[in-house]
């Protein structure tokens, strides 16, 4: 026999839901309610990394004086990589950039790898140096260390090419050098007067004002590299928003439609299928009402990563209810004669420590993610965060308690109360 009663605290778990919906409503009302992505309005974004640290009031005062007032900039990494919105761009066709993956998956080249040219210096630490400096191999294993084989020797005061220049080395730096064609490594005391190579600056081509704002920001905060630019006209927008819309109805009505059919063995399925899809209504508003509250106080966008964890959502939500309907079924073929109360009370007890521990593991992964991972799915990942913890809680809560509520004549006592009060005069 179960000594928890789930069932009978129902109405304070329609309390908590409804204070908690009410509120998540409260916060969508108060504008903006969201803070739509590029997909769902016009408008052209671009993620930029500078090579070096620039504020985000000088990066949003240099928009502005591009005529870019409305620019919305957003931090992504460390200082120097900002994802920047601004109004659709007029671009030719071909000016869009792809973010390009930080390792490739690319074989290597089989054999030895060109030598590129960064620089040069002046062999000799001093004018008046000996006339031969001499050149080591390296030791990487042991702190970067010149090795005892002599490879070359260079004469003072020629300048040499140099490929390479190893960092916090014990000995300082090492530069690797090319004599003829060997190359050989001389620690910096024994060179002079390091000029970087200019780098190689052909003819840009015109991307309209896409080069207009980069030219302006390079003159600004110096090189940069523009990971991605992307661009979506107002319709394509408008087809976004409402693609959307129909996903979730058509999502909706099918899922309810499924689970009546599911349990057409017990008494009026159908409600088994309304009351999911009312606990599910509850973790979409409490998932958008957080998402808003995010995106108010943390500037997070929506976008088709956000549609597709409210998918998602949804699909766990109605998962976890499923499982609790099915214990619900098992019980009631085993004891038909039972109060139905019994049955539902008892399904929850044999299924809340499954629910809980299933989604602790889910939240535990995505806030992982979140604090490891990068901003590309930070929208994914905030909704599914939310979503699973509402969804464990109202099909434990709301889904299975409203079946009893409605069973007992809890609703049609409540809106029978209602009306009545209605219908009776003013004293």
């Amino acid at each position: 026999m179960t000594t928890l009663d789930l069932v009978g605290t129902r109405k304070w778990s329609f309390l908590i839901s409804g204070v908690t919906a009410v509120l998540a409503l409260v916060v969508l009302a108060i504008p903006p309610a969201f803070r739509p992505g590029i997909e769902f309005t016009a408008g052209s974004t671009t993620l930029i990394r500078f090579s070096k640290s620039v504020s985000q009031e000088d990066l949003r005062r240099a928009y502005a004086d591009m005529g870019h007032g409305e620019a919305r900039i957003q931090q992504t990494a460390g200082g120097a990589e900002y994802l920047i919105r601004t109004r659709e761009l007029s671009v030719p066709p071909g000016s869009f950039t792809e973010v390009i993956p930080e390792a490739s998956a690319t074989p290597a080249a089989v054999g030895p790898v060109p030598l590129k040219v960064i620089g040069s210096v002046v062999m000799g630490g001093t004018p008046d140096a000996s006339s031969s400096i001499d050149l080591f191999d390296v030791d990487r294993g042991t702190g970067c260390k010149l090795g005892a084989q002599k490879l070359a020797a260079a004469k003072a005061g020629d300048r040499v090419d140099v490929v390479e220049i190893l960092h916090n080395c014990s000995e300082g730096d090492l530069y690797r050098v090319l004599v003829g064609e060997i190359s050989a490594y001389v620690a910096a005391r024994d060179v002079r007067d390091y000029q970087e190579k200019p780098k190689e600056t052909g003819p840009q081509p015109d991307r309209g004002e896409r080069t207009v704002i980069e030219n302006g920001l390079r003159d600004r905060f110096g090189e940069f590299e523009v990971r991605e630019f992307a661009s979506v006209s107002a319709t394509v927008s408008r087809v976004a928003v409402r693609n959307t819309a129909i996903a979730v109805a058509v999502s909706t009505l099918f899922i309810m439609a499924y689970i009546a059919f599911a349990f057409a063995s017990l008494p009026r399925p159908f409600r088994y299928g309304v009351c999911a899809i009312v606990a599910l209504l509850h973790d979409v508003i409490i998932t958008l009402g957080a998402f808003s509250l995010f995106s108010k106080l943390f500037h997070v966008e929506v976008n088709l990563m956000f549609v597709t964890g409210l998918l998602t959502v949804i699909g766990f939500s109605v998962h976890d209810t499923i499982v609790v309907y099915d214990r619900i079924r098992e019980n009631v073929k085993q004891s038909p004669h039972a109060p139905f109360s019994s049955n539902v009370n008892a399904a929850l007890v044999q299924t809340i420590a499954r629910s809980i521990n299933t989604s602790t593991t889910v939240l535990l992964t995505v806030a992982t993610m979140l604090v490891l991972g990068g901003t590309t799915i930070a929208s994914f990942l905030l909704v599914i965060f939310v979503g699973v913890a509402a969804g464990t809680y109202s099909s434990i809560g709301i889904a299975s308690q409203l079946l009893v509520a409605w069973e007992e004549g809890d609703l049609a006592r409540f809106f029978g109360r209602r009306r009545g009060a209605a219908k009776q005069p003013a004293s």
